[in-house]
This record gives structure tokens, sequence and C-alpha cells, in this order.
């Protein structure tokens, strides 16, 4: 599916900051991404993938954070001393963050147009990369603001691989579990591909391509060991969130709700 001439990225940028200034009191209740079995995953990933390297540095690690919202990944990051900067389009998701995290800075700002001289121990996002239509141009900022020795983190982008092959539950994911999410920010944006533009690479890309990234990280910038993660936890959580009785983050087994390449989601760690 194409978009129109006029859904241009910065049009879809707009969309996104309109979006998520709609739902941010909704946001942070999404239980997918708040239940134990998620936060355990990653927190024991960070604690092995991303701490590690800022434990080595014998100064204070300088962090930052891409589409911070409203602050999720600082939630993970709270007890460390950092110097860190959050980035995201939308005021209201950073009014959030500030006031949870007033150690630390937050700023508007369009990752298109964003410029820095700083370099950085800790580079991330969550959940970024399929709300943009040139994602590359975010990866390839983020992997030049990587100093040698720090780590770059992608999390929770949609896998093409399932996109691709599970297409019948993306589209359930879609006008089900995700709905509820949205009605209340298309009412307030007035356009019917409000949903559909905000989640650009979920409707019109089909998923990010986690191999592809990887390589381009290796190949191009030079990363010595990128590692992706795949996970079924946050979906599974998403499911029970509307079915309390289905409990499938206790009963998958484990190969399949850790490291089954066709999960829903994946994470991606590269270290300089």
């Amino acid at each position: 599916m194409s978009l129109p001439p006029a859904h241009d990225r910065d049009h879809v940028t707009r969309v996104n900051a309109a979006y998520h200034d709609a739902i941010v009191q909704k946001y942070d209740n999404r239980l997918e991404a708040h239940s134990p079995a998620v936060r355990e995953w990653l927190q024991n990933l960070l604690a092995r993938e991303v701490f590690p390297a800022l434990d080595a540095v014998s100064t204070t690690p300088r962090a930052i954070d891409f589409g911070c919202g409203s602050g999720y990944l600082e939630g993970y990051l709270a007890g460390r001393d950092l110097d860190l900067l959050g980035l995201d389009v939308s005021a209201k998701m950073l009014d959030v963050a500030r006031a949870a995290y007033p150690q630390w800075r937050f700023e508007q700002a369009d990752v298109y147009d964003f410029q820095t001289d700083e370099r950085f121990h800790l580079v991330m996002e969550n959940a970024v990369l399929h709300h943009l239509v040139d994602y590359e141009h975010l990866v390839d900022m983020m992997a030049e603001l990587t100093l040698p020795g720090g780590v770059l983190f992608l999390g929770n982008e949609p896998n093409r691989l399932a996109y691709r092959y599970l297409a019948p539950l993306a589209k359930l994911w879609r006008t089900t579990i995700n709905r509820y999410r949205t009605e209340d920010a298309e009412h307030l944006a007035g356009d019917a591909n409000f949903e559909a533009l905000s989640e650009y690479h979920l409707f019109y890309g089909q998923g990010i391509d986690a191999g592809a990234l990887k390589r381009r990280l290796e190949e191009r910038h030079g990363f010595r060991r990128v590692t992706i993660h795949y996970s079924f936890r946050e979906l599974f959580s998403a499911v029970e969130e509307q079915y309390p009785r289905v409990r499938l983050n206790r009963w998958a087994p484990a190969s399949l709700r850790d490291g089954c390449p066709l999960s829903r989601n994946f994470n991606l760690t590269a270290q300089r």
C-alpha cells in the first residue's frame, strides 16, 4: 500500500505529535509494556547487554533517548548516575517525563532536524522506528552518536518476518487490541488515516527488517557485536489484558516465548 504524496515524512511526524498528545493519558496504562513478564525480560536484557558498558565508564556516562515519550526506558535507568537527554515530538509526553524524572533533560525535537556535537555511551530508542517514514535516517544518526565502547539499543520494534507470515494476527492486533488507544486520537485529529499514519511501518511498511538493520550497523557503521533479541512476551501480555484467563506467558514454552524469530516484536543491541 502506497501513501498519497501529501503524506510525506514531515506530515507523518506532525501526525505522530498530535497522536501521542491525544493518547498521553492512556499510553502508560498499556499492560503489555508494563506487565511483570515484559519488565523482567527487558530488565535482564539491559543488565546483560547495556549496563556493563555504562559501568565501564570512569566518568558520568552520557545517554540519549530518541522518542522518549513519557519516559518508559528511563524507568529502567532511574537508579543509575547518568547524564541523560530525552527527545520527543510530543509536548505532552515530555511533560510526563519531566515530572517523573526531574534529574534529566527532556527536549522537544524532530529527529529529522536534530543536531548535536555530543557523543554518547548509550544511544537508545523504544518503539520509535516504526513511526518514521525514513527510519534508516534515525538508525544512521544513532550509530554516529555512539562512542567507542558504547551501546546502541533499538527497542520493541515490529518484526517484518512476523508481519509477513502472521498477517492475520497483525490485523487482529490493529483492529481490536490496539483499537482503544486510537479512538480519541482520531476524533481529535479528524483524520481517517490517523492511526495508520502514526503507526507507519505497521500499516504501510509491514514492520521493520531486523536482519537488514543488523547488517547496516555491522557493514556501514562498524559495530562489532550486533544481536537481535526476539520475544513474544508483549503480545502475550496484550492478549492476557483482553482475556485474563489466557495465561500465555505462563503456559507458552520458553523457546516460543523468548527467542523465536517469528515474534511480533524485536529488540536489538549493538556494541561499538
